[in-house]
């Protein structure tokens, strides 16, 4: 996809291209340029009992992340178990993996 620099003077727009898609631009802050996503068939509904459910999980998982960094006892225990593994390239996306506990 092309990256379109913004000369434009708003900040996201919403257009369709027919009854059943829609696309979405957004500025990205990092280098303000414009980029396009295209959405098949959106959903207009709200969030299920289980998407929230979801939702919370993964914020509570944000949360202990932030946390356990900020404590430095803690994150050095992540860190040396960090350094001995290969799969996760930053230490908060370990941290996040050993943290997150999907809800059933």
């Amino acid at each position: 996809m092309a990256i379109l620099k913004n000369a434009t003077p708003f900040d996201s727009i919403k257009r369709k291209f027919s009854r059943t898609d829609s696309i979405y631009f957004r500025n990205r802050k990092a280098d303000n340029a414009t980029i396009g996503v295209r959405i098949k068939h959106p959903y207009d509904g709200g969030n299920s009992a289980e998407q929230i459910k979801y939702r919370n999980a993964f914020n509570a998982a944000l949360q202990q992340v932030n946390t356990i960094i900020a404590d430095p006892e803690q994150k050095a225990t992540y860190l040396t178990a960090f350094k001995k593994q290969k799969k996760y390239i930053s230490l908060r996306s370990y941290i996040f993996s050993q943290v997150y506990e999907k809800p059933e």
